[in-house]
């Protein structure tokens, strides 16, 4: 079977990093051949250079939409392409246009990772009740009820959870890095975040947090707080972290590119996220039996079971987030429990291997 993967994105979000997890995932399979299309300017375009990919390229310019529907169509008529399967929402809008036009379409595929909502509109009813889309895979079943009143025929709907490389991060040892780097005592506890810093991701309420387990803390350990990722939002959570006292006691590290070496330097991993897919960081935190504690926000509530995989609070409620830290903290025999089992869903459920039998799986029910 032939594959095209669209996406219309520049920069190197999950979803494509996903993406071209799925294309070497399945590389090694004979009776699959995949495609990339991707704009010219990307980062997914220079990794697909480098690695010598299938791919191409369009012009993302004024004439976006109009080049991303001709480099479909050359695509899909000249490797005779069966199953097209498109990563973002713009993306969609070019090739349900080009299926129209094409004289043997392709089966239309939609994958979504985010929860955000859809609005409950016309245009949206019909973009995504399309009846050239086949089936809308989602990471979550919080990202699947989004549709719930969008589109009338729910067997459209599927969730293939997203995964990681379990063994690449088990592995990994705490090297003190971050100790190092920030010349830390080594009995300092690290809680931290690793996310872009953007709105979704709410990292004012991880500040709060931050304050309120600084006011509380009795263990008589020093403790730092640590963001890894860039964003929009820098200036203004450096400042915020500074009106809160904050400022010697928050780490903003910048992107960096070394992450599953980083990671298991954590004592706890904090997510103050509003609004998610379930991101791929949990499953990493849960790889390194790091202990998880997060909002529920969007799939998250999936995988991370109160008490017993991690722990949870509400959105926004810093005082509960900063509690749960403490106890993250302090109560050892909890936690020790609780890392193994979120370690034995992680690799019963979301290891590498257990996402390519599900898509290739599906890809194949496509074509039955």
């Amino acid at each position: 079977m032939n594959i095209l993967n669209i996406t219309s994105i520049t920069e190197l979000r999950g979803g494509d990093m996903q993406l071209y997890t799925m294309y070497n995932l399945l590389k090694a399979e004979n009776d699959i051949k995949q495609f990339i299309l991707c704009p010219s300017n990307s980062v997914l375009a220079t990794i697909c250079e480098t690695d010598q990919a299938n791919y191409f390229t369009y012009t993302k310019n004024n004439l976006k939409l109009k080049n991303l529907i001709q480099m479909i169509l050359e695509v899909c008529e000249n490797q005779a392409i069966e199953i097209l399967h498109v990563h973002d929402s713009k993306a969609l809008n070019a090739a349900l246009i080009a299926v129209t036009i094409l004289k043997k379409p392709p089966i239309l595929v939609l994958s979504r990772k985010r929860n955000n909502p859809i609005k409950d509109k016309f245009l949206n009813r019909y973009k995504y009740s399309h009846p050239s889309i086949a089936k809308i895979i989602s990471v979550s079943k919080a990202v699947e009820s989004i549709f719930d009143t969008i589109i009338t025929n729910k067997d459209r709907l599927t969730t293939i959870y997203d995964a990681i490389d379990v063994a690449k991060f088990s592995q990994k040892t705490n090297k003190s890095f971050i100790h190092q780097e920030y010349n830390l005592p080594h009995n300092t506890l690290l809680i931290g975040n690793i996310a872009g810093l953007t709105d979704q991701k709410d990292l004012y309420t991880f500040i709060d947090a931050a304050k309120k387990i600084k006011e509380k803390n009795k263990t008589n350990l020093p403790i730092r707080f640590v963001l890894i990722g860039d964003g929009p939002l820098k200036n203004d959570l450096t400042a915020y972290a500074q009106q809160n006292g904050l400022e010697k006691d928050l780490i903003f590290m910048g992107y960096r590119n070394n992450v599953a070496d980083l990671l298991p330097e954590f004592d706890v991993f904090l997510i103050t996220s509003i609004t998610e897919g379930l991101p791929l960081t949990v499953y990493e935190a849960m790889a390194c039996k790091i202990p998880v504690v997060a909002t529920k926000a969007g799939g998250i509530p999936e995988v991370i079971i109160n008490q017993e995989t991690g722990f949870l609070a509400a959105c926004k409620d810093y005082e509960t987030l900063s509690d749960l830290v403490l106890e993250a903290i302090t109560n050892k025999v909890l936690i020790e429990n609780i890392k193994n089992k979120a370690f034995d869903l992680v690799q019963k459920n979301h290891d590498l291997y257990v996402m390519k039998a599900n898509y290739y799986s599906f890809y194949k029910t496509l074509l039955e």
